[in-house]
């Protein structure tokens, strides 16, 4: 399932850039007046993969479990288009419903660890830039900090388990795609990476550096 996600979210990614691409040689001849597209408030829902991991502290070790999982995401933000419209600057709010729920194994000690997680937070900021003869093309670049927080079970050889609570804090960066279809819709696609910071906290494994991916329609009031 997981591939065809993958497969599907690419497919559609390449769909959207050439679509950007065909309207950015659209020879329209009049450009003394173009509609802001992307100023203002808005509202969006996104779905895709995203990278998920969380901890588990066990004998001064942080455990870890990690998964691509799919993600849905509803934002809402405002954005201002400056410098003759083409410069984009917005801030962001987003929650997140997740398939988060992991597993790993202390190999260690033979323990389970199931992680359970449903949902994520985070903020972050934009900057991109309007593109096309209408200004009808953004490209942007985005920094989230994202949370997730964990409910832990921990099993033990003999049966008996107990439990944690983990809050995984990370920041999300990458690039965007907007581009405007009907009304006061636009279809959008991100592509990115996480970037996680454990301290002085030894690891079993090192977080994979692996791509989210979403796809999503805004409403720009």
């Amino acid at each position: 399932m997981k591939q065809n996600i993958i497969f599907t979210s690419s497919f559609l990614l390449f769909f959207l850039l050439t679509c950007a691409s065909l309207i950015a040689q659209n020879p329209d001849a009049d450009t003394s007046k173009t509609e802001k597209y992307f100023d203002g408030f808005h509202l969006g829902i996104s779905m895709g993969v995203q990278n998920i991991f969380g901890g588990a502290f066990i004998d001064n070790l942080d455990v870890l479990g990690q998964k691509s999982g799919f993600v849905t995401e509803f934002s809402a933000g405002y954005r201002k288009q400056l410098v003759n419209d083409r410069l984009l600057i917005g801030a962001e709010l987003q929650f997140g419903i997740t398939d988060g729920n992991l597993e790993q194994i202390d190999t260690r000690n033979q323990m389970e660890i199931d992680y359970k997680n449903n949902s994520q937070f985070g903020y972050g900021v934009n900057i991109g830039i309007a593109l096309g003869r209408k200004k009808k093309i953004l490209l942007y670049t985005y920094g989230n900090v994202t949370k997730r927080n964990f409910d832990i079970t921990i099993t033990e050889t003999n049966g008996t388990n107990f439990t944690q609570e983990d809050g995984q804090g990370f920041n999300r960066y990458g690039l965007g795609l907007e581009i405007p279809v009907l009304g006061n819709f636009n279809v959008k696609a991100i592509v990115g990476r996480v970037n996680v910071d454990f301290g002085d906290l030894e690891t079993n494994i090192d977080v994979d550096d692996k791509t989210d991916f979403s796809l999503g329609v805004v409403y720009q009031f």
